[in-house]
């Protein structure tokens, strides 16, 4: 479905407590939303609408011929249905105009879904020309009748400061509403908006709940911010045991950052027994996502050959057992 544009990027570092080993960082690159554009949460429709249930049931032909003879009796969520299915060309020939003609109804009838879809079409210029101006007025209408991903995306416009005057205090505003709706990455935004103080007051405890609920959600980026707080006690009760499991769990879902905290945990011994192989199996696998930490390189050319083999072979069978995985 559609994936809308993250805009926001807002990167921090975490207080040191043990030399520079737990700065997060937070994320290494800006972390994807939430996928899909589509979800009965979004959509003013019931959740027995046979349209809309023949759709999520991949009977795509069958969904447009009920969703067609609902909209010519005028129940205006059926527009945004007919829309995706020519946007995404499922069951028909992919077709954007016909997309942003379908939105463009439901959007004036006030379908708040329909509004969403066509300020994607229209910010990414797809079906239509390019307008973020328009894009950001038909996110808002979306967002004022409890869009989530409308709120989120219009939290962006206010960041960026292109088509509209740049104001943390409305971004923190639609990303709080967003987060009320459990948008994890609206949490994690908020999150480092209260760390630093930008559009609310300064607020570690209120940061740290924060990335708790979104690293409970899921969230990888969320996940490391939260462990760094639980290893330096900052806005939580400090534990070590508890940050070094979250780290092994973004660590094992690829997050290079976690990877390389881990990486260090082992080699001082934080919250973990010394371990110099387990610390450059963990060193040798965020190098390869691209975080370098010249202390632990010098801690792997340390170790004997033996060492040094067994550090890469499980580093590998890592490398393997996620690839199957992802099969």
């Amino acid at each position: 479905m559609i994936r809308p544009k993250l805009l926001l990027a807002i990167l921090f570092c975490a207080g040191l407590a043990v030399g520079d080993a737990w700065c997060a960082g937070a994320a290494q690159k800006a972390a994807q939303p939430a996928k899909g554009g589509w979800s009965v949460s979004e959509v003013s429709a019931s959740p027995y609408d046979p349209a809309y249930a023949a759709y999520d049931a991949g009977k795509y032909e069958t969904a447009l011929q009920l969703a067609t003879e609902a909209a010519a009796k005028g129940e205006i969520q059926a527009n945004a249905l007919i829309g995706q299915i020519y946007e995404q060309g499922f069951g028909v020939k992919k077709d954007d105009t016909k997309a942003v003609e379908w939105y463009t109804k439901g959007a004036a009838a006030g379908d708040r879904h329909a509004q969403f879809l066509l300020g994607v079409m229209l910010a990414e210029g797809r079906g239509v020309k390019k307008d973020e101006k328009k894009a950001a007025d038909f996110f808002e209408a979306a967002a004022q009748q409890g869009h989530t991903l409308a709120a989120y995306n219009l939290a962006q416009v206010y960041v960026e400061g292109w088509v509209r005057p740049q104001d943390m205090e409305k971004v923190a505003y639609w990303l709080n509403e967003a987060a009320n709706r459990d948008h994890a990455q609206a949490i994690y935004d908020l999150a480092a908006l209260y760390r630093n103080g930008a559009g609310v007051p300064k607020d570690d405890a209120k940061a740290v709940a924060l990335f708790a609920k979104a690293a409970a959600s899921g969230h990888v980026d969320a996940q490391v911010e939260y462990a760094v707080a639980l290893a330096n006690g900052r806005g939580v009760p400090k534990d070590e045991a508890a940050a070094i499991a979250l780290l092994r769990v973004a660590a094992e879902r690829g997050n290079a950052i976690a990877q390389n905290r881990l990486a260090r945990a082992y080699s001082a011994g934080f919250g973990v027994p010394a371990d110099r192989i387990q610390a450059a199996k963990w060193h040798i696998l965020a190098r390869a996502a691209g975080d370098s930490d010249f202390k632990l390189d010098l801690m792997v050319i340390s170790l004997r050959p033996d060492e040094r083999a067994k550090a890469e072979s499980l580093a590998q069978a890592w490398r393997e057992l996620t690839a199957e995985a992802a099969r």
